[in-house]
C-alpha cells in the first residue's frame, strides 16, 4: 500500500520537478562526484551527477602537446582580482615592465590557456603567469591573487532556502546567465542530472568543486526559469534551519513534534513521508516544496537497521532511528512562479 501511494507522490512530483526520485539516498550510491568534462561524443553516465563544459566554450584539458605547458584556463575565463592591488605586466616574470595596477574585485578575461606549467611563490602564494585582457589593457599577472567570484560578493551571497520559493538569491525567474552574474562564469557548469530509469536531463551545477556550496539547477525550460535546486553542500539551510548534514534530532526539535519516513533497503529509502501536523508543516511542504531523504551512519548495529528496514513507514521517535545516527543526506527546494 504505502509503494503504491508513494510511487504517486513522486510520479506527481516529477511533473513539477522531478527530483525526489533523482537523488539517491547514500546507502545505495556513492558519494557524487564532479567529473573531468567530457567529450560530446562519448556516452553520458546516468548513475550520477557530472559535470560538462559548457557547449559554447572551449573544454579545458590537463595538458597539451610540448614539454613545459598546461592548460589552465579556457579563453574568456572571467576571474576577479582579490589583492589590494594586483599588477598587469608586459610579460610572464615579475620584472616585466607594469603597464597599470588593478583595484580589489576588478573583473578580467584569461586570453590565453597556455602558460607554464612551473608554479612560482609570490609572497607567500604559490600561482602562475596567466595573459588576461582588463579592460583595455592587455598583460600578464600573478593568479594566486586572481579567484572565481569577487571575495566581497562572496562574503555576501545568502545561503537561506525558503521551500518553494528560492534557494539563497536563486529564484524560477533565474537564467543561466543571471547565475553566471550573481555566482561568477567560472563557478557556474553544465551538468547530466540523473531522472530515473536511465532517463537523464541537461541542468547547471554550481560550485562543483566545493562540498560545502555545490547545488544542481534544473530548468523548467534550457537554461531559462529554474525550477528546481539540488542541494549537496552543507552551508545551504532553510528557514527552520534544516540542511545537508542536520541530525535526526534537529530536524525533529524544528518540527517540534515526531515526523514519518519511509524505511531503508529499497529505491527510497529514508525518504520523508510526512510532518504529521508538525510545526513545519506550514513553510516546509513536503513534495510539492521540498523533499528530504535520511541516511544512516555508522557506527550502528545491523539489527538496529533492519529493524528499519523495508517498503514500511516508520516514525523518527523509535529507538533504532536514534541508534542508526540518522542525518539529512539529501535535499531538493522546489521554485515556483510567484
Amino acid at each position: 500500500m504505502m509503494r503504491r501511494m508513494l510511487m504517486g507522490v513522486l510520479v506527481a512530483l516529477s511533473a513539477v520537478g522531478g527530483v525526489a526520485a533523482q537523488v539517491e539516498p547514500l546507502e545505495e550510491l556513492a558519494p557524487l562526484e564532479i567529473q573531468e568534462p567530457l567529450e560530446p561524443a562519448e556516452p553520458l553516465e546516468p548513475a550520477e551527477l557530472s559535470e560538462l563544459a559548457p557547449l559554447d566554450e572551449a573544454v579545458p584539458i590537463e595538458t597539451i602537446q610540448g614539454a613545459g605547458v598546461r592548460l589552465r584556463y579556457a579563453p574568456g575565463t572571467v576571474l576577479y582580482v582579490e589583492a589590494t592591488s594586483l599588477g598587469l605586466r608586459t610579460g610572464p616574470k615579475r620584472d616585466a615592465i607594469l603597464v597599470h595596477y588593478m583595484p580589489k574585485d576588478s573583473r578580467v578575461v584569461a586570453m590565453d590557456d597556455v602558460i607554464a606549467s612551473t608554479p612560482e611563490r609570490i609572497s607567500g602564494r604559490d600561482g602562475h603567469w596567466v595573459r588576461i585582457k582588463h579592460g583595455q589593457h592587455e598583460g600578464y599577472t600573478f593568479d594566486a591573487y586572481l579567484v572565481a567570484a569577487p571575495p566581497s560578493m562572496q562574503e555576501s551571497l545568502d545561503w537561506m532556502c525558503e521551500p518553494g520559493k528560492r534557494a539563497g538569491p536563486i529564484t524560477s525567474k533565474m537564467t543561466v546567465e543571471d547565475l553566471q552574474s550573481i555566482f561568477g562564469e567560472s563557478n557556474v557548469r553544465e551538468a547530466v542530472i540523473p531522472l530515473g530509469d536511465g532517463k537523464t536531463e541537461r541542468g547547471s551545477v554550481i560550485f562543483p568543486d566545493d562540498d560545502e556550496r555545490r547545488v544542481f539547477i534544473q530548468w523548467k525550460y534550457q537554461k531559462v526559469s529554474a525550477k528546481a535546486v539540488i542541494i549537496e553542500g552543507s552551508r545551504w539551510r532553510t528557514t527552520k534551519g534544516i540542511g545537508i548534514g542536520s541530525r535526526l534530532s534537529e530536524v525533529v526539535r524544528a518540527n517540534e513534534t515526531p515526523f514519518s519516513f519511509a524505511g531503508f533497503g529499497w529505491d527510497y529509502a529514508g525518504y520523508v513521508m510526512s510532518w504529521r501536523g508538525g510545526a513545519l508543516e506550514k513553510d516546509h511542504i513536503l513534495r510539492d516544496d521540498l523533499s528530504l531523504f535520511l541516511a544512516p551512519q555508522q557506527p550502528y548495529l545491523p539489527a538496529d537497521y533492519a529493524a528499519l528496514k523495508g517498503d514500511r513507514e516508520f516514525s523518527s521517535d523509535l529507538p533504532e532511528a536514534t541508534k542508526l545516527n540518522l542525518h539529512v543526506s539529501a535535499m531538493t527546494i522546489m521554485l515556483h512562479d510567484e
